[in-house]
């Protein structure tokens, strides 16, 4: 297939650079770079039979490509979606309502893969090793011998309390579902209910507490519970799920801190992109995710 990667942060070279390795005819644009065809935006899009856009997505409008840290938005034009093949297909994070409509009135589909179990299986991996060094950085302690609180029993939590266990950590793991808790139970954690009773109580025995809920569950009541020297990382989509105005008046380091692969990890996180891009694509258009597809040969 022919490729355009636009934007994104370095998982996105990553990605564009496994993609290359597996046969595909790769172009960037956007500050992807790394040692591929970087080109114009027109240059690039030319031809494409699908363009990959950013894991972060676009802005809420659609009309943008979110990048890297501190890196400003690429925003999109109308004369760059006339530039790939009629009906190619853009596979990105997530995508806003002026990027769908545009490509769907040329004939092409927009395929979103943030949420997708595929995807948030394998990317919670990075992210919940990312979390555990960041926190017990922040903390100047080890989890080995640590008392940790996990919040929320969705993948990214499943894989934190699954890693922490193995590190000698003593977890408890809140899930709000039986099926949450018992995954939590299996994975070697003490499980709790997710409510603010259950949180604080175990909070107040805990030197780390990372959340993944987006939900305000981490509230005043739960950080005066903490025990002196205690730290948050939250691990959940803006604005997170902790009162940081309370943290921060309680002398608690607490840390909201998104995008951790692409940060830390970008060769394991790219790697994982280029990994469900080719399976959307290969399952919309059929062919060989291999370097090739039905409308290729």
């Amino acid at each position: 297939m022919r490729l355009a990667v636009l934007a994104g942060d370095a998982r996105e070279r990553a990605a564009a650079i496994e993609m290359a390795r597996l046969g595909h005819t790769v172009r960037t644009f956007g500050g992807v770079g790394g040692p591929l065809e970087s080109a114009s935006a027109v240059a690039a899009l030319t031809d494409a039979d699908a363009v990959v856009g950013p894991a972060l997505g676009t802005n809420l409008a659609g009309d943008q490509l979110r990048r890297g840290a501190g890196e400003p938005p690429l925003s999109l034009r109308e004369a760059w979606l006339d530039a790939p093949r009629r009906g190619a297909a853009w596979v990105l994070g997530s995508a806003g309502p002026w990027l769908r409509h545009q490509v769907a009135g040329r004939q092409g589909e927009v395929h979103t893969y943030a949420d997708a179990s595929a995807f948030a299986t394998l990317n919670a991996v990075p992210t919940a090793e990312g979390a555990i060094s960041e926190a017990t950085r922040l903390a100047g302690r080890t989890a080995w011998g640590s008392d940790v609180l996990v919040v929320g029993g969705g993948r990214c939590g499943l894989a934190l309390v699954q890693r922490l266990v193995a590190l000698g950590a003593a977890v408890t793991g809140a899930g709000r579902t039986p099926s949450e808790r018992a995954a939590i139970a299996a994975s070697g954690a003490r499980p709790v209910s997710i409510d603010q009773g259950a949180l604080a109580l175990a909070a107040s025995g805990c030197q780390l507490l990372f959340n993944t809920a987006p939900a305000p569950l981490i509230d005043t009541r739960v950080l005066e519970a903490l025990p002196s020297g205690a730290v948050v990382v939250d691990l959940a989509s803006g604005p997170g799920g902790t009162d940081f105005a309370a943290a921060a008046s309680l002398g608690i380091p607490a840390r909201l801190l998104p995008g951790l692969p692409g940060r830390l990890y970008p060769e394991t996180a790219g790697r994982i992109v280029a990994e469900v891009v080719l399976d959307l694509l290969v399952g919309s258009r059929g062919g060989d995710r291999d370097g090739g597809s039905a409308g290729d040969r």
